[in-house]
Protein backbone atom coordinates (compact mmCIF):
# COMPACT_ATOMS: atom_id res chain seq x y z
CA UNK A 1 0.00 0.00 0.00
CA UNK A 2 2.88 2.54 0.99
CA UNK A 3 4.57 1.88 -2.44
CA UNK A 4 1.36 2.19 -4.07
CA UNK A 5 0.42 5.33 -2.68
CA UNK A 6 4.19 7.06 -3.31
CA UNK A 7 3.71 5.84 -6.74
CA UNK A 8 0.42 7.09 -7.06
CA UNK A 9 1.37 10.57 -5.50
CA UNK A 10 5.03 10.68 -7.71
CA UNK A 11 2.46 10.06 -11.03
CA UNK A 12 0.32 12.82 -10.19
CA UNK A 13 3.04 15.35 -9.45
CA UNK A 14 4.95 14.45 -12.82
CA UNK A 15 1.50 14.72 -14.90
CA UNK A 16 0.78 18.53 -13.17
CA UNK A 17 4.72 18.98 -13.66
CA UNK A 18 4.49 18.22 -17.52
CA UNK A 19 1.65 20.36 -17.84
CA UNK A 20 2.75 23.88 -20.03
CA UNK A 21 2.50 26.37 -17.55
CA UNK A 22 -1.00 28.21 -19.10
CA UNK A 23 -2.48 25.26 -18.00
CA UNK A 24 -1.53 24.20 -15.06
CA UNK A 25 -2.02 27.87 -13.97
CA UNK A 26 -5.66 27.53 -15.14
CA UNK A 27 -6.09 24.50 -12.71
CA UNK A 28 -4.22 25.23 -9.78
CA UNK A 29 -3.27 28.73 -8.51
CA UNK A 30 -1.07 27.11 -6.27
CA UNK A 31 0.96 23.64 -6.82
CA UNK A 32 3.94 22.92 -4.73
CA UNK A 33 5.49 19.59 -5.42
CA UNK A 34 8.07 19.73 -2.22
CA UNK A 35 5.06 20.12 -0.16
CA UNK A 36 3.00 17.68 -1.40
CA UNK A 37 5.81 15.07 -1.21
CA UNK A 38 6.72 15.76 2.46
CA UNK A 39 2.85 16.06 3.64
CA UNK A 40 3.07 12.38 1.61
CA UNK A 41 5.85 10.88 3.27
CA UNK A 42 4.10 12.14 6.84
CA UNK A 43 1.18 10.22 5.89
CA UNK A 44 3.43 7.43 5.56
CA UNK A 45 4.95 7.45 8.78
CA UNK A 46 1.40 7.28 10.03
CA UNK A 47 0.50 4.80 8.53
CA UNK A 48 3.97 2.37 9.24
CA UNK A 49 3.11 3.38 12.84
CA UNK A 50 0.00 2.24 12.99
CA UNK A 51 -2.82 4.82 12.55
CA UNK A 52 -5.92 3.53 11.14
CA UNK A 53 -6.95 6.62 8.23
CA UNK A 54 -10.37 5.65 6.37
CA UNK A 55 -9.07 8.20 3.84
CA UNK A 56 -5.35 7.13 3.36
CA UNK A 57 -4.26 7.09 -0.10
CA UNK A 58 -6.65 9.61 -1.10
CA UNK A 59 -5.73 12.73 -3.17
CA UNK A 60 -7.79 16.10 -2.79
CA UNK A 61 -7.46 19.07 -4.53
CA UNK A 62 -8.12 22.34 -2.49
CA UNK A 63 -10.19 25.09 -3.75
CA UNK A 64 -8.65 28.39 -3.20
CA UNK A 65 -11.67 29.20 -0.48
CA UNK A 66 -10.31 26.90 1.76
CA UNK A 67 -7.62 28.39 4.27
CA UNK A 68 -4.79 25.91 4.68
CA UNK A 69 -2.12 26.34 7.35
CA UNK A 70 0.67 28.49 5.65
CA UNK A 71 -0.92 29.02 2.62
CA UNK A 72 -2.70 32.48 1.33
CA UNK A 73 -6.61 32.21 0.55
CA UNK A 74 -7.13 34.28 -2.49
CA UNK A 75 -10.12 33.32 -3.85
CA UNK A 76 -9.29 33.35 -6.89
CA UNK A 77 -8.55 36.71 -6.97
CA UNK A 78 -5.57 39.42 -7.55
CA UNK A 79 -7.20 41.77 -4.80
CA UNK A 80 -6.42 38.98 -1.66
CA UNK A 81 -3.33 37.50 -3.76
CA UNK A 82 -1.01 39.44 -0.68
CA UNK A 83 -2.84 38.16 2.08
CA UNK A 84 -0.97 36.56 5.03
CA UNK A 85 -1.14 32.83 4.74
CA UNK A 86 -3.55 31.48 6.94
CA UNK A 87 -2.99 30.41 10.88
CA UNK A 88 -4.62 27.06 10.38
CA UNK A 89 -6.42 24.71 8.30
CA UNK A 90 -10.05 25.06 7.48
CA UNK A 91 -12.25 22.72 9.83
CA UNK A 92 -13.26 20.66 6.76
CA UNK A 93 -9.38 20.41 5.29
CA UNK A 94 -7.97 19.66 8.94
CA UNK A 95 -10.65 16.56 9.40
CA UNK A 96 -9.70 15.68 5.98
CA UNK A 97 -6.08 15.84 6.80
CA UNK A 98 -6.52 13.82 10.56
CA UNK A 99 -7.98 10.53 8.06
CA UNK A 100 -4.86 10.63 6.17
CA UNK A 101 -5.93 12.81 3.05
CA UNK A 102 -3.12 13.98 0.86
CA UNK A 103 -4.30 17.73 -0.18
CA UNK A 104 -2.67 18.16 -3.60
CA UNK A 105 -2.78 21.49 -4.42
CA UNK A 106 -4.77 24.93 -4.59
CA UNK A 107 -7.16 25.06 -7.67
CA UNK A 108 -8.63 27.84 -9.20
CA UNK A 109 -12.07 29.25 -9.18
CA UNK A 110 -13.97 32.27 -10.01
CA UNK A 111 -13.40 35.00 -8.95
CA UNK A 112 -14.72 35.24 -4.97
CA UNK A 113 -16.85 32.32 -6.32
CA UNK A 114 -19.58 34.42 -7.89
CA UNK A 115 -20.36 32.97 -11.01
CA UNK A 116 -21.46 29.54 -12.32
CA UNK A 117 -19.40 29.25 -15.54
CA UNK A 118 -15.82 29.13 -14.03
CA UNK A 119 -14.40 31.81 -16.09
CA UNK A 120 -11.26 33.62 -14.23
CA UNK A 121 -8.84 36.66 -15.81
CA UNK A 122 -6.19 36.09 -13.46
CA UNK A 123 -5.03 32.37 -13.89
CA UNK A 124 -6.50 32.07 -17.18
CA UNK A 125 -9.68 29.08 -17.65
CA UNK A 126 -9.17 25.23 -18.41
CA UNK A 127 -11.10 23.67 -20.21
CA UNK A 128 -13.97 20.62 -19.37
CA UNK A 129 -11.80 17.60 -19.77
CA UNK A 130 -14.76 16.24 -22.22
CA UNK A 131 -14.83 18.54 -24.14
CA UNK A 132 -12.04 20.83 -25.47
CA UNK A 133 -12.78 24.80 -25.54
CA UNK A 134 -16.01 23.92 -22.68
CA UNK A 135 -16.47 25.60 -19.64
CA UNK A 136 -15.57 23.82 -16.84
CA UNK A 137 -18.21 24.74 -14.53
CA UNK A 138 -18.07 27.08 -12.00
CA UNK A 139 -16.99 28.25 -9.29
CA UNK A 140 -15.18 25.60 -8.18
CA UNK A 141 -13.53 24.94 -11.83
CA UNK A 142 -10.30 23.87 -11.33
CA UNK A 143 -10.78 21.09 -8.35
CA UNK A 144 -13.28 19.56 -11.18
CA UNK A 145 -11.32 19.61 -13.57
CA UNK A 146 -8.13 17.88 -11.54
CA UNK A 147 -10.77 14.91 -10.41
CA UNK A 148 -11.54 14.77 -14.19
CA UNK A 149 -8.49 14.21 -15.33
CA UNK A 150 -7.79 11.59 -12.39
CA UNK A 151 -4.77 13.60 -10.82
CA UNK A 152 -7.03 13.47 -7.45
CA UNK A 153 -9.71 11.55 -6.40
CA UNK A 154 -11.69 14.39 -4.98
CA UNK A 155 -11.92 17.95 -4.86
CA UNK A 156 -12.88 20.52 -2.14
CA UNK A 157 -15.06 23.12 -3.52
CA UNK A 158 -18.00 25.21 -2.31
CA UNK A 159 -21.40 25.38 -3.38
CA UNK A 160 -23.69 29.33 -3.65
CA UNK A 161 -25.80 28.47 -6.34
CA UNK A 162 -24.31 25.38 -7.45
CA UNK A 163 -20.14 25.93 -7.42
CA UNK A 164 -20.12 22.47 -6.58
CA UNK A 165 -22.68 20.91 -8.95
CA UNK A 166 -22.25 22.92 -12.21
CA UNK A 167 -18.61 21.51 -12.49
CA UNK A 168 -19.57 18.33 -11.94
CA UNK A 169 -22.01 18.56 -14.65
CA UNK A 170 -19.71 20.02 -16.70
CA UNK A 171 -16.58 17.20 -16.00
CA UNK A 172 -18.78 14.33 -15.43
CA UNK A 173 -18.30 13.69 -11.90
CA UNK A 174 -20.62 13.24 -9.04
CA UNK A 175 -20.90 16.39 -6.71
CA UNK A 176 -23.29 17.20 -3.73
CA UNK A 177 -24.51 20.89 -2.61
CA UNK A 178 -25.01 19.29 1.09
CA UNK A 179 -27.54 20.56 3.67
CA UNK A 180 -26.46 23.71 4.69
CA UNK A 181 -24.35 23.83 7.95
CA UNK A 182 -23.83 20.11 7.90
CA UNK A 183 -20.51 20.80 7.26
CA UNK A 184 -18.40 23.48 9.46
CA UNK A 185 -17.73 26.12 6.78
CA UNK A 186 -15.29 27.74 9.93
CA UNK A 187 -11.90 29.12 7.81
CA UNK A 188 -13.44 29.20 4.01
CA UNK A 189 -14.21 32.25 2.64
CA UNK A 190 -17.46 33.53 2.23
CA UNK A 191 -19.69 35.27 -0.52
CA UNK A 192 -23.07 35.59 1.08
CA UNK A 193 -23.38 33.72 3.97
CA UNK A 194 -26.87 32.94 3.76
CA UNK A 195 -26.66 30.10 0.70
CA UNK A 196 -22.56 29.15 1.08
CA UNK A 197 -21.92 25.72 1.24
CA UNK A 198 -18.59 23.72 1.66
CA UNK A 199 -18.57 20.10 0.19
CA UNK A 200 -16.88 17.75 -1.88
CA UNK A 201 -16.44 16.17 -5.64
CA UNK A 202 -15.36 12.74 -6.63
CA UNK A 203 -15.46 10.51 -9.42
CA UNK A 204 -17.59 7.99 -7.00
CA UNK A 205 -20.51 8.27 -5.22
CA UNK A 206 -18.37 5.56 -2.25
CA UNK A 207 -15.98 8.29 -2.11
CA UNK A 208 -18.05 11.39 -2.55
CA UNK A 209 -20.06 9.96 0.57
CA UNK A 210 -16.92 9.15 2.72
CA UNK A 211 -16.03 12.21 2.09
CA UNK A 212 -18.83 14.54 3.38
CA UNK A 213 -18.75 12.36 6.52
CA UNK A 214 -15.40 13.09 6.85
CA UNK A 215 -15.62 16.84 6.41
CA UNK A 216 -19.33 16.40 8.78
CA UNK A 217 -17.44 14.50 11.65
CA UNK A 218 -21.06 12.47 10.71
CA UNK A 219 -22.68 9.25 9.00
CA UNK A 220 -24.95 9.48 6.60
CA UNK A 221 -26.54 6.53 7.43
CA UNK A 222 -30.10 5.15 5.21
CA UNK A 223 -31.16 1.60 5.25
CA UNK A 224 -34.07 2.16 2.89
CA UNK A 225 -33.67 0.21 -0.38
CA UNK A 226 -36.28 1.57 -2.08
CA UNK A 227 -38.13 1.59 -4.28
CA UNK A 228 -38.37 5.25 -3.75
CA UNK A 229 -40.97 7.88 -4.36
CA UNK A 230 -39.88 10.43 -6.80
CA UNK A 231 -40.82 13.84 -7.45
CA UNK A 232 -40.42 15.47 -10.75
CA UNK A 233 -41.16 18.96 -10.78
CA UNK A 234 -43.35 20.83 -12.66
CA UNK A 235 -42.81 24.77 -13.24
CA UNK A 236 -38.91 24.74 -12.16
CA UNK A 237 -36.28 22.70 -12.62
CA UNK A 238 -37.99 21.25 -15.73
CA UNK A 239 -39.10 24.57 -17.88
CA UNK A 240 -37.57 25.71 -20.64
CA UNK A 241 -34.83 22.82 -21.46
CA UNK A 242 -32.88 22.56 -24.35
CA UNK A 243 -34.19 19.67 -26.51
CA UNK A 244 -31.08 17.52 -25.66
CA UNK A 245 -31.27 18.00 -22.11
CA UNK A 246 -34.80 17.40 -21.86
CA UNK A 247 -34.32 14.05 -24.08
CA UNK A 248 -31.83 12.77 -21.21
CA UNK A 249 -33.76 13.71 -18.71
CA UNK A 250 -36.89 11.69 -20.00
CA UNK A 251 -34.61 8.66 -20.57
CA UNK A 252 -33.60 8.51 -16.71
CA UNK A 253 -37.21 9.15 -15.82
CA UNK A 254 -38.20 6.36 -18.02
CA UNK A 255 -35.56 4.23 -16.55
CA UNK A 256 -36.19 5.04 -12.99
CA UNK A 257 -40.00 3.46 -13.41
CA UNK A 258 -39.10 0.57 -15.47
CA UNK A 259 -36.86 -0.48 -12.09
CA UNK A 260 -39.94 -0.20 -10.08
CA UNK A 261 -39.75 3.53 -8.56
CA UNK A 262 -42.53 5.59 -8.56
CA UNK A 263 -42.41 9.19 -9.91
CA UNK A 264 -45.08 12.08 -9.57
CA UNK A 265 -45.23 15.65 -10.52
CA UNK A 266 -45.01 17.83 -8.18
CA UNK A 267 -45.71 21.83 -8.85
CA UNK A 268 -42.93 23.86 -7.43
CA UNK A 269 -44.27 26.78 -9.61
CA UNK A 270 -43.45 28.90 -6.55
CA UNK A 271 -40.00 28.22 -6.52
CA UNK A 272 -39.30 28.82 -9.88
CA UNK A 273 -41.29 32.46 -9.41
CA UNK A 274 -38.68 33.31 -6.75
CA UNK A 275 -35.80 33.06 -8.52
CA UNK A 276 -34.47 36.58 -8.25
CA UNK A 277 -34.49 36.55 -4.72
CA UNK A 278 -30.70 34.59 -4.78
CA UNK A 279 -29.35 37.18 -7.01
CA UNK A 280 -30.36 39.92 -4.23
CA UNK A 281 -29.55 37.94 -1.33
CA UNK A 282 -25.94 37.17 -3.02
CA UNK A 283 -24.87 40.36 -3.84
CA UNK A 284 -26.18 42.35 -0.87
CA UNK A 285 -24.00 39.96 1.16
CA UNK A 286 -21.09 39.94 -1.31
CA UNK A 287 -21.15 43.72 -1.14
CA UNK A 288 -21.04 43.71 3.00
CA UNK A 289 -17.95 41.98 2.25
CA UNK A 290 -16.41 43.89 -0.60
CA UNK A 291 -17.66 47.54 -0.02
CA UNK A 292 -14.33 48.74 1.06
CA UNK A 293 -12.50 46.80 -2.09
CA UNK A 294 -14.63 48.23 -5.00
CA UNK A 295 -12.53 50.69 -5.98
CA UNK A 296 -9.78 48.48 -6.10
CA UNK A 297 -11.32 45.91 -7.66
CA UNK A 298 -12.02 48.55 -10.76
CA UNK A 299 -8.67 47.67 -11.82
CA UNK A 300 -7.77 44.11 -10.16
CA UNK A 301 -10.95 42.18 -10.37
CA UNK A 302 -13.11 40.56 -12.69
CA UNK A 303 -15.06 43.28 -13.92
CA UNK A 304 -18.09 40.22 -14.64
CA UNK A 305 -17.57 39.81 -10.86
CA UNK A 306 -17.77 43.33 -9.94
CA UNK A 307 -20.54 44.39 -11.85
CA UNK A 308 -22.67 41.71 -9.81
CA UNK A 309 -21.56 42.60 -6.60
CA UNK A 310 -22.54 46.50 -7.52
CA UNK A 311 -25.86 45.16 -8.62
CA UNK A 312 -26.35 45.12 -4.23
CA UNK A 313 -26.28 49.22 -5.17
CA UNK A 314 -29.40 49.55 -6.62
CA UNK A 315 -30.98 47.91 -3.56
CA UNK A 316 -32.39 49.52 -0.67
CA UNK A 317 -32.10 48.07 2.92
CA UNK A 318 -35.66 47.34 2.55
CA UNK A 319 -35.74 45.08 -0.32
CA UNK A 320 -32.86 42.96 1.06
CA UNK A 321 -34.65 42.57 4.15
CA UNK A 322 -38.03 41.41 2.19
CA UNK A 323 -35.77 38.74 -0.09
CA UNK A 324 -34.71 37.49 3.13
CA UNK A 325 -38.25 36.85 5.02
CA UNK A 326 -39.67 36.10 1.53
CA UNK A 327 -36.56 33.16 1.42
CA UNK A 328 -37.56 31.75 4.66
CA UNK A 329 -41.04 31.17 3.36
CA UNK A 330 -39.91 29.81 0.08
CA UNK A 331 -37.45 27.49 1.95
CA UNK A 332 -40.19 26.50 4.27
CA UNK A 333 -43.19 25.51 1.92
CA UNK A 334 -40.09 23.79 -0.27
CA UNK A 335 -40.14 21.73 2.93
CA UNK A 336 -43.91 21.32 3.27
CA UNK A 337 -44.43 19.90 -0.67
CA UNK A 338 -41.54 17.79 -0.84
CA UNK A 339 -42.41 16.08 2.86
CA UNK A 340 -44.33 13.03 0.87
CA UNK A 341 -41.54 12.14 -1.45
CA UNK A 342 -37.84 10.44 -0.92
CA UNK A 343 -36.63 13.21 -3.31
CA UNK A 344 -36.69 14.65 -6.39
CA UNK A 345 -35.50 14.21 -9.71
CA UNK A 346 -34.30 17.04 -12.05
CA UNK A 347 -31.97 18.03 -14.27
CA UNK A 348 -28.66 19.51 -13.25
CA UNK A 349 -28.51 21.78 -15.75
CA UNK A 350 -31.23 23.23 -18.16
CA UNK A 351 -28.83 23.04 -21.44
CA UNK A 352 -25.74 21.91 -22.08
CA UNK A 353 -22.59 23.76 -21.34
CA UNK A 354 -21.49 26.68 -23.58
CA UNK A 355 -17.92 27.00 -24.95
CA UNK A 356 -15.28 29.23 -23.32
CA UNK A 357 -16.28 31.78 -25.84
CA UNK A 358 -19.93 31.72 -26.03
CA UNK A 359 -19.59 32.81 -22.24
CA UNK A 360 -17.11 35.58 -22.85
CA UNK A 361 -19.45 36.91 -25.62
CA UNK A 362 -22.93 36.43 -23.65
CA UNK A 363 -21.63 36.54 -19.81
CA UNK A 364 -25.04 37.51 -18.47
CA UNK A 365 -27.63 35.04 -20.35
CA UNK A 366 -25.32 32.22 -20.28
CA UNK A 367 -24.00 32.40 -16.80
CA UNK A 368 -27.89 32.61 -15.62
CA UNK A 369 -28.56 29.69 -17.59
CA UNK A 370 -25.55 27.67 -15.91
CA UNK A 371 -27.14 28.68 -12.28
CA UNK A 372 -31.01 28.13 -13.32
CA UNK A 373 -31.18 25.06 -12.04
CA UNK A 374 -28.57 24.58 -9.28
CA UNK A 375 -29.44 27.74 -7.78
CA UNK A 376 -33.36 26.75 -6.86
CA UNK A 377 -31.52 24.04 -4.42
CA UNK A 378 -29.92 26.66 -2.48
CA UNK A 379 -33.20 29.07 -2.78
CA UNK A 380 -35.09 25.90 -1.02
CA UNK A 381 -32.25 25.31 1.55
CA UNK A 382 -32.23 21.92 0.36
CA UNK A 383 -29.44 19.19 -0.66
CA UNK A 384 -28.81 17.95 -4.26
CA UNK A 385 -26.98 15.39 -5.44
CA UNK A 386 -25.09 15.28 -9.24
CA UNK A 387 -24.61 12.07 -11.05
CA UNK A 388 -23.83 10.85 -14.00
CA UNK A 389 -25.95 10.43 -16.70
CA UNK A 390 -26.85 7.46 -19.03
CA UNK A 391 -26.28 7.91 -22.51
CA UNK A 392 -25.01 11.73 -22.02
CA UNK A 393 -21.76 11.43 -23.55
CA UNK A 394 -20.31 11.56 -19.51
CA UNK A 395 -22.12 14.57 -18.69
CA UNK A 396 -23.28 14.64 -15.05
CA UNK A 397 -26.74 16.14 -16.54
CA UNK A 398 -29.13 14.50 -13.33
CA UNK A 399 -29.29 15.62 -9.92
CA UNK A 400 -31.61 13.99 -6.95
CA UNK A 401 -33.35 17.10 -4.71
CA UNK A 402 -33.77 16.70 -1.35
CA UNK A 403 -34.91 18.87 1.61
CA UNK A 404 -33.02 20.10 4.11
CA UNK A 405 -31.31 17.29 6.06
CA UNK A 406 -32.30 14.74 3.64
CA UNK A 407 -28.65 13.86 2.87
CA UNK A 408 -28.29 10.15 3.22
CA UNK A 409 -31.42 9.51 1.48
CA UNK A 410 -29.85 11.34 -1.47
CA UNK A 411 -26.96 8.97 -1.06
CA UNK A 412 -29.38 5.99 -0.57
CA UNK A 413 -31.67 6.75 -3.56
CA UNK A 414 -28.31 7.08 -5.97
CA UNK A 415 -27.58 3.63 -5.65
CA UNK A 416 -31.38 3.37 -7.05
CA UNK A 417 -30.40 5.23 -9.90
CA UNK A 418 -27.06 4.03 -11.16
Amino acid sequence: MIAAFRSKVDTAIARVEAMAEAERRAIFTEFDPVRISAEAEALIARHAAGEKMALFGTLVSVKDLYDEAGQVTAAGSRLLSDQPPASRDAVGVARLRAAGALMFGRTSMSEFAYSGVGLNPHHGTPSSVLAAGTIPGGSSSGGAVTVGLGLTDAALGTDTGGSLRIPAAANGLWGIKPTQGLIDDSGVHALAPSFDTPGPMAADPDLLRQMVEVMAATALTDATTGPYTLAVPVGAFTNGLSPEVEALFAGDQARLRAAGHELQPLDLTFLGEAIGLNRIIVAAQAHRIYASHLTALETAGDPRVLSRIRFAETLSPAQVQDALAARAQIAARFDAAMAPFDAAIAPTLMRMPPTIAEVEADFDALNAAMLRNTSLVNLADGCALAMPTAGAGGWSMTMLVGRRGTDARLFAAARAYG
